[in-house]
């Protein structure tokens, strides 16, 4: 498959290096030579220098025979132009545009074949879902197991305490989620460091907003984390993300907290150090460009809540070494299973005697510690170099 990527940065560096992996052919467009330099190191690849809006920068990226453009560098206008420049002037079959401004996923929304992924919506969409999941399962009466530290601050307008949420960081994530959140009946405070934007939210939102630092001690105070059930740290800083769930939780006692993790090498590290969820936006754009492609042998389906276990997707092709074998016989990992084949327009559950097929869809459940053991004995040996 002949793809077409646009920017070299976080997201389109990891993809760039999963596609090569699968055996793609990859051209790779960045206005950076410094960013093209770095991806030299990788064979197999072409590099073109230039601004991927240009039909020539475009032609010579040999977009007339590509199969996929996926543009994701950091500019939205940059993305959705060159994606309806490859669409119009040379008739891609599919590009998938990268945009961060919720309102610009509306833009191209008369082009099926034009996909425009956000993730400031899935990542709010998800981060709602945490919390409505913590909600779920915190005891009403938690401050027994989690005495706060300070006296809770009074809240005029609070009628339910179960349901204040905190939102630290009032970017395009945090004025979402809160916009959301109220909408769902919850009561929220948004934290916010900026002074101008802190002054936008307040005529925006409709529920208080308070400047200041949200891994200080006296703003948490101030916006009442004594009574809070969740606290979402969203901000765009991993670092003062974690270090307010960690004072939210330590200090105030708070239930339930949930961090936005920019880079999602972070998120295990801050499951570690105590922050009960978190949402990488990076992994959401890869799952979702995991799902245009659809020649990927091995697609994340579901990541679970607690981040151990995720439900994945692997195409058996003709080299895959358990075509013709029964389940029973098929040496899995002890922490995985077979949940379902899908097999042209039939779902087959997995028996013991379910023999596998050329072309069968095989979703498994397995922890991720295990997924490298059953990536090679669902599909041999080459393709156990996938990270």
């Amino acid at each position: 498959m002949k793809i077409v990527v646009l920017g070299y940065g976080r997201v389109g560096s990891r993809t760039v290096k999963a596609l090569l992996e699968r055996g793609h052919e990859i051209s790779l467009i960045d206005k950076e030579a410094s960013r093209l330099s770095r991806a030299a190191q990788f064979e197999g690849i072409e590099l073109i220098l230039g601004n991927g809006i240009d039909v020539d920068v475009q032609r010579e990226a040999g977009m007339a025979e590509a199969d996929i453009l996926l543009a994701l560098t950091p500019d939205d206008n940059v993305n959705l132009m060159a994606s309806q420049v490859a669409r119009k002037q040379f008739q891609v079959p599919r590009a998938v545009a990268r945009v961060y401004e919720p309102s610009h996923a509306e833009a191209t929304q008369e082009d099926p074949q034009l996909i425009v992924v956000c993730p400031t919506l899935f990542a709010v969409d998800l981060l709602i879902e945490e919390v409505d999941r913590g909600l779920v399962h915190i005891p009403r009466d938690s401050n027994a197991a989690h005495p706060p530290v300070v006296e809770a601050q009074p809240h005029e307008t609070a009628t339910d305490e179960a349901r204040y949420i905190i939102v630290a960081g009032g970017g395009k994530v945090g004025i979402n989620l809160a916009r959301g959140l109220l909408s769902s009946g919850h009561e929220v405070a948004v934290i916010e460091s900026d002074p101008s934007r802190a002054a936008s939210l307040s005529n925006r939102l409709e529920c208080p907003v308070f400047l200041g630092d949200s891994s200080t001690h006296d703003v948490l105070e101030l916006a009442g984390a004594a009574r809070a059930r969740v606290f979402v740290a969203a901000t765009g800083s991993d670092q003062d993300n974690l270090i307010a769930c960690q004072l939210a939780k330590k200090v105030f006692g708070i239930p339930q907290t949930i961090a936005r993790a920019s880079n999602p090498k972070n998120e295990l590290v801050m499951a570690s150090l105590g922050v009960d969820s978190t949402v990488s936006s990076t992994a959401i754009i890869q799952q979702v460009i995991e799902r245009e492609l659809p020649t990927l042998r091995i697609k994340t389906m579901l990541n679970l809540p607690d981040g151990a276990y995720q439900i994945l997707e692997y195409l058996l092709d003709d080299t895959a070494p358990v075509i013709g074998q029964a389940v029973r016989d098929i040496n899995l990992p002890q922490e995985s299973n077979l949940i379902a084949v899908l097999r042209g327009n039939q779902t087959v559950v997995p028996r013991g005697d379910t023999r596998l097929s050329q072309n069968d869809l095989v979703m498994a459940l397995v922890s991720k510690e295990q997924e490298f053991e059953l990536r090679k004995a669902l599909l041999g040996d080459k393709d156990t170099v996938f990270e």
